[in-house]
């Protein structure tokens, strides 16, 4: 266990002075599952923070009464601070703790800030209701409780140049700061909208860049472990920008994810792995069709299921390691794929199957 590791998880879909969302808050718990995975993050659960609404509180809240509010998030970030100067007190090492803040919901970049979440309070003319990334990174570098501090952001980035970027309540340090490691995941480019997978179901909906977030996490069948076996900051963040981009490349915005990395030497998720290399492989399906098909094959366990939204054209990217493979929709009154739905990935790449 990663005992000195702690996280505060936040994902948000209801909106009720803005927009919803679909997919935020199962971000939220996808992420909160890979920390709590003993070959994930194998943070202790007790070390993680789930701040999220309830779906009663979902269906009855309002502007004025919806949560999760700033409040929610700082009081989960302070009683992580705590517990960390505890242990590190108590003998713990500094250097071994790290502080994962996952944020998933509608977001601006505000003046004098790269990216905030919006909270499930925030309106209009309600905007500085947010979590500003930049303002809290700035804390933690100069009060420095935590070693490492990681931090992605599945949020649009859309300019608000009139709403000041809030920092956070806690109190500076006067000691002077120790080297912090940092790593900051954004979803987009600066100034420009993240997307939601659409499907039919609400329940599947994903943000992609949590998915491949957390595909990269769990080593993305090898696409992401090194020759060490490790899966690091650097490898997690080639693959994280490339398959975002390869995912939203028909939206009329490409969504561009971008990482920023101060640290001395890579930051490492996980280790131990086998370093399997897998190759990007689009997917085409005929123009027209549309609905769940299951990818099997090696390595695909249980199947993998996607969504085809009948444009056409390279509807899936997915990373796969070497061997055979077959894609079965799962309407009984689809049309035959090409090839009754095989395919053999090879050695070496640059794989596009048309089904």
């Amino acid at each position: 266990m990663n005992d000195l590791h702690h996280a505060v998880v936040v994902g948000i879909n209801r909106y009720p002075a803005i927009s919803d969302l679909r997919g935020a808050r199962g971000d939220a718990g996808r992420f909160h599952d890979w920390l709590v995975d003993p070959a994930g993050g194998n943070v202790p659960e007790d070390n993680v923070a789930l701040v999220t609404a309830t779906e009663r509180d979902e269906r009855e809240a309002d502007v004025m009464t919806a949560v999760p509010t700033r409040e929610s998030v700082n009081r989960a970030l302070y009683l992580a601070h705590r517990a960390v100067r505890q242990a590190v007190d108590e003998g713990g090492n500094w250097a071994d703790t790290r502080l994962y803040l996952f944020l998933a919901g509608h977001g601006i970049a505000p003046f004098g800030g790269d990216a905030a979440l919006l909270m499930a309070n925030a309106a209009i003319d309600l905007l500085g209701n947010h979590i500003a990334v930049g303002p809290y990174l700035s804390w933690y570098e100069s009060a420095s409780p935590f070693h490492e501090i990681v931090i992605f952001a599945d949020c649009c980035r859309t300019r608000f140049g009139g709403v000041a970027a809030f920092g956070p309540p806690f109190t500076d340090t006067t000691e002077a700061p120790d080297k912090v490691e940092c790593l900051v995941g954004y979803a987009t480019s600066l100034g420009d909208p993240a997307y939601e997978q659409q499907t039919p179901d609400p329940n599947q909906a994903r943000g992609h860049f949590t998915s491949a977030l957390i595909e990269g996490l769990r080593g993305a069948g090898g696409g992401t472990v090194t020759s060490e076996g490790k899966v690091t900051s650097d490898s997690l963040s080639d693959y994280v920008r490339r398959h975002v981009r390869d995912r939203t490349a028909r939206q009329l915005v490409p969504q561009e994810a971008r990482f920023l990395r101060e640290t001395s030497t890579p930051i490492v998720f996980a280790e131990g792995l086998r370093g399997v290399g897998s190759y990007p492989v689009t997917l085409r399906f005929p123009a027209g069709f549309h609905g769940w098909v299951e990818l099997r094959g090696r390595d695909v366990t249980p199947p993998r299921r996607l969504y085809v939204d009948g444009t056409g054209g390279a509807d899936h990217v997915e990373p796969l390691v070497p061997g055979l493979y077959k894609v079965v929709p799962e309407s009984p009154v689809a049309p035959d794929f090409r090839d009754g739905g095989f395919f053999e990935v090879v050695t070496g790449g640059g794989h596009g199957v048309q089904f």
